[in-house]
């Protein structure tokens, strides 16, 4: 069920928000739906990878924390040129669940 929320935008963004309404023949609530779709799946993304570098978090539970595939979750990381780690350690920790 959807929510109403109210938030406060720069004249900038909203005249931004406004011609892309207009050009795709959209309403300004469906623009900002997109948008914000769009950054929560980047935002997890950079987080994601951000704990994948501080090897906070295994490449499996990496991509979880980002709502994608390990398979993708690693072609970023080859993208990024992000060196990939795996340990023992890691294995035990991904593994866990499937037992």
């Amino acid at each position: 069920m959807a929510e109403t929320i109210s938030v406060r935008i720069g004249r900038g963004e909203l005249s931004e928000i406004g011609k892309l309404s207009k050009e795709q023949k959209r309403t300004r609530s469906d623009i900002l739906r997109e948008v914000l779709e769009k950054g929560i799946r980047e935002k997890k993304l950079e987080l994601a990878l951000e704990r994948y570098r501080n090897n906070e978090a295994t490449a499996a539970k990496a991509a979880q924390i980002a709502g994608i595939p390990l398979s993708r979750f690693l072609d970023i990381l080859f993208e990024k040129k992000i060196e990939f780690h795996y340990t023992l350690e890691d294995f035990r920790e991904d593994i866990k669940g499937l037992t």
